[in-house]
């Protein structure tokens, strides 16, 4: 079964900040790759990673300290927050 993906507006802007720091250092691409990897994966693999607070999962990127915060119901993967892992999620 492939899950769909809804990404929060928050989330978005998470994206679309790290996009513009590592545009500085021209690593943009290879971490739009990195996130594109973690959401294909989410697609079929959500249940694999832990609860991490009350129903929130999160997925770490593979190449960038980032990680996805999510949570699954039904038939779908909720992006909430995109965050770097030093940055207070405020749970």
């Amino acid at each position: 079964m492939e899950y769909r993906i809804n990404i929060s507006s928050e989330a978005e802007r998470d994206i679309q900040k790290a996009l513009c720091y590592y545009k500085m250092s021209n690593l943009e691409s290879a971490f739009s790759s990195d996130f594109i990897n973690q959401i294909e994966y989410l697609k079929s693999n959500p249940f694999l990673f832990q609860l991490y607070y009350k129903k929130v999962r999160r997925i770490h990127f593979s190449k960038f300290n980032y990680s996805i915060h999510y949570f699954v119901e039904e038939d779908v993967v909720y992006i909430l927050r995109i965050l770097h892992v030093k940055q207070y999620t405020g749970v």
